[in-house]
């Protein structure tokens, strides 16, 4: 399967329908948001936890919004997915691909102004075993994980946009408020989604804007 970004020289990526966890609808929503709040900004690496096929970050880097791309996922046909994309593309010198669950196993050479993603959402919740992979993050421990190690990959001027649900992390941002200032980062903003925020539905998807601490 193939999925088109649309942006600048129409990266096509490849995937199947295990890899789909809304990256191709709600996690477009990527192109605008990025595009409205940093306007003329083209960051140099984007890094995409939780990548999948890799379909929000090959959008931003189709769109101009970055330079180059790196990406992990814990799910290894996933990232054979980004390498195809990559070399059917021709891009594979603009793009860096981990099979990782866990973000130490990342290289510290690694380092990122930008870091975006659509992680699983939910401590519980019914599906099969492929859904589960996507969708549930029991105890919250690979959010734990990425907050614990992510600040090492970031540039001083680096931002970290999250896409969550509140549908999952009922409690929004608070889910996730110590386990990001417990480890050198800060939240600078905290706002719904203005095309995928329903209150009463299932979708209900806000972003977190964090940024590293400079003072350690």
């Amino acid at each position: 399967m193939i999925f088109n970004c649309n942006g600048i020289n129409n990266i096509a990526v490849h995937h199947d329908s295990n890899m789909e966890g809304g990256g191709t609808w709600f996690g477009q929503e990527y192109v605008e948001i990025i595009s409205q709040r940093y306007p003329g900004r083209v960051f140099d690496k984007c890094f995409e936890w939780c990548s999948g096929p890799g379909f929000i970050g090959f959008s931003l880097l189709d769109h101009g919004l970055c330079q180059n791309l790196c990406l992990s996922d814990i799910y290894s046909p996933a990232i054979d997915a980004v390498r195809e994309t990559a070399r059917t593309n021709h891009c594979q010198d603009q793009v860096s691909a981990y099979v990782a669950g866990s973000i130490a196993l990342i290289p510290e050479t690694e380092k990122f102004d930008l870091v975006v993603a659509n992680p699983p959402h939910y401590l519980v919740c019914p599906g099969d075993d492929n859904y589960q992979r996507i969708a549930v993050d029991k105890n919250w421990d690979s959010h734990r994980d990425f907050f614990q190690n992510i600040a090492k990959h970031m540039t001083p001027d680096g931002i970290i946009l999250l896409q969550e649900n509140q549908a999952g992390s009922l409690r929004g941002v608070d889910e996730f408020w110590t386990m990001i200032h417990c480890n050198y980062l800060k939240v600078t903003a905290y706002f719904t989604s203005p095309n995928y925020w329903d209150a009463h539905g299932p979708t209900q998807i806000y972003y977190i804007e964090i940024r590293p601490v400079q003072d350690k």
